[in-house]
């Protein structure tokens, strides 16, 4: 079975790892796989070392945005985008075309037109409230040829419409390389000395891109307090900017370090490559976000055995039992933020039972094993209604949003 891998970018986050992680383990005797993406980024370059064949196309530039001219001008983008797709599907002959992002399946969708080949739409996205997400959702619901896979129930259910919804959404979790993140003490030990952390200090780590959402700031600010009360605290912001704006809000983060005078406690430490590594050095792990579809760094950061804090956003619900693997916050709650820190601070013991809880939950529940056999059923069942379209009883139903 040949899969089409299309994704809207060649910059590598949390969607591309998990396309990564795809391309990795799906057994090549089965699935003959290539991938189509920009040349931004490390994406082709990463998967042609994965031994799939890769393939660039032009890169989509388009936001939700009310300005017409920049609308005008992301519609170009799209345009060509959906020429150059058309005839790399037309080329490469593909049984399924898995289009890993919202807009690489709005993309797919249209540059398809006329075809019968399947196309999953993977979204690891919450859509926002905007006029354009009605039209992303009436084009998902529109043909039969779509199937729509959220990373969360959270996701899936951005997904629906309240009118109709006539293609249901599989709910498939992202799963976590077991291996790479499990506990290692050695790797503990030896980060630590590498980024000069003495044994007594307490090490608090946000992971993840440099951007609004992701809550830095106020993270900083309630630091500001734990640092107060615990003077051998010490926070680890890893990440870098990717866009203009995110540049701004970098500026803005080490203004406030030093109006708090933190400079010595708070590490900036840019693009990392080593995070199953950095991950062993933490005490804590933060997710401070004010939307976040699954947080696949947090479950990454249970699976260490990390004690995690982390905000009710989209799918992190879905993780966190709050009180029993870790701790959930209100979005924006400053006070509740700072009172979850100096709680794990002043008690190891909760956080190693956190940290144990964490890792059975992950070790149970979103295995990169599990992730990739429910793939695999998808898949079998995609080629299945394909060439049966008008048998569908003794298929396996998808988990549906609820």
């Amino acid at each position: 079975m040949r899969i089409l891998f299309y994704n809207h970018t060649g910059i590598v986050s949390g969607a591309e790892k998990m396309l990564l992680l795809s391309m990795r383990h799906l057994p090549r005797d089965l699935y003959d796989l290539v991938v189509v993406c920009p040349e931004e980024g490390s994406l082709l370059a990463e998967a042609s070392s994965l031994g799939v064949p890769a393939f660039p196309v032009p890169a989509i530039q388009a936001r939700f945005t009310y300005n017409p001219l920049t609308l005008a001008g992301y519609l170009v983008s799209i345009g060509r985008a959906l020429g150059k797709l058309r005839r790399s599907v037309k080329s490469l002959a593909p049984d399924i075309l898995h289009a890993n992002t919202v807009r690489a399946g709005i993309v797919a969708t249209i540059a398809t037109l006329g075809k019968e080949i399947p196309i999953i739409w993977h979204t690891h996205d919450i859509l926002p409230g905007h006029p354009l997400t009605v039209l992303i959702r009436l084009l998902a619901q529109s043909s039969s040829r779509v199937q729509l896979v959220a990373c969360s129930e959270a996701a899936a259910c951005s997904m629906r419409l309240n009118i109709c919804n006539r293609v249901p959404v599989t709910v498939i979790h992202n799963g976590v390389d077991t291996d790479k993140f499990r506990s290692n003490p050695a790797a503990r030990t030896a980060n630590r000395e590498e980024l000069r952390l003495g044994s007594s200090a307490l090490a608090i780590g946000i992971v993840g891109q440099v951007t609004r959402r992701k809550g830095q700031l106020g993270l900083i600010r309630a630091f500001a307090e734990v640092h107060s009360a615990i003077p051998d605290a010490v926070l680890m912001v890893v990440g870098s900017p990717m866009f203009n704006k995110d540049h701004e809000y970098f500026k803005e983060l080490k203004q406030e370090v030093h109006s708090l005078h933190l400079e010595e406690k708070v590490r900036f430490l840019g693009q990392r490559a080593d995070i199953p590594a950095l991950m062993q050095s933490f005490d804590v792990v933060v997710l401070n976000s004010d939307v976040e579809p699954f947080a696949l760094v947090l479950a990454e950061a249970m699976m260490a055995g990390k004690a995690v804090i982390a905000t009710d956003s989209g799918g992190v619900p879905e993780i966190i039992r709050d009180g029993r693997n870790g701790e959930l916050v209100r979005v924006g709650d400053q006070q509740a933020l700072t009172a979850a820190l100096l709680r794990l601070a002043r008690d190891p013991s909760r956080r190693e039972q956190y940290g144990r809880e964490a890792t059975h939950t992950i070790q149970t529940t979103f295995t990169k094993e599990q992730y990739i056999a429910k793939w695999q059923v998808l898949y079998d069942r995609t080629k299945w209604r394909t060439l049966s379209p008008s048998s569908s009883h003794d298929v396996p139903q998808p988990e549906l949003c609820k």
